[in-house]
């Protein structure tokens, strides 16, 4: 396998610290491989280098347990090919916290204090429309007093009908949210891994199928 590396953009703001752009690199091709779309970012961090308040900074991170299984999703989706390209990884709302039980609450009052809106956590269709699928896993934990988050999800849906790319992901009970590709109990993990290769399989003939109609 060509050579991984991952990389991202941080800035700061107050007290609070985002992950503005993330993606995991084989070999040196910009072309992308997939992408994806969590939550909110994790414990990833730059090797060095931090943000300055009120400024971004891009450079190379650690690769925490979330990125580790994207890689193997990668790797079992392309097992007959040689991996050189990118993966990007985007998050519902780049605000940066490990526990989400913490980080909606934030979010939500974030877009409440009107310091944050739902319109800018959202990628350009002709960013998505780069990607030749898209995993929605942003997690399945839900509460009634969230008002931003399900308008959020909303929007963040509606622009990736709109780019028209494939997308998959394992539905949660509740038959709107996606499960976390990464699971907290490590025994789950590879039974959920294999549940969204096949997902993404159906979503390739599901497409091409669609291709071949028109």
């Amino acid at each position: 396998m060509n050579q991984l590396q991952a990389f991202a953009t941080f800035s700061q703001s107050g007290e609070h610290v985002y992950r503005t752009s993330t993606y995991i690199q084989w070999g040196t091709s910009p072309l992308s491989l997939g992408s994806c779309l969590l939550l909110n970012p994790g414990s990833a961090t730059l090797f060095r280098e931090r943000p300055a308040p009120n400024h971004s900074i891009m450079g190379q991170i650690t690769l925490d347990p979330t990125m580790q299984q994207l890689v193997k999703l990668v790797t079992e989706i392309y097992q007959t090919q040689s991996l050189d390209g990118r993966f990007t990884i985007y998050n519902l709302f780049a605000l940066q916290n490990p526990r989400s039980s913490e980080a909606i609450p934030a979010f939500e009052k974030l877009v409440e204090s009107g310091v944050a809106t739902i319109e800018e956590q959202l990628i350009p269709t002709q960013e998505l429309q780069q990607h030749p699928w898209i995993l929605l896993g942003w997690g399945c934990l839900t509460k009634a007093s969230w008002k931003s988050l399900p308008l959020l999800k909303q929007a963040w849906l509606q622009q990736i009908a709109a780019s028209g790319i494939p997308f998959f992901g394992k539905k949660c009970s509740n038959g709107k949210d996606y499960y976390h590709p990464c699971p907290q109990l490590y025994a789950t993990r590879d039974a959920i891994l294999r549940d969204l290769v096949n997902e993404h399989a159906l979503s390739v003939l599901k497409r091409d199928k669609a291709t071949f109609l028109q």
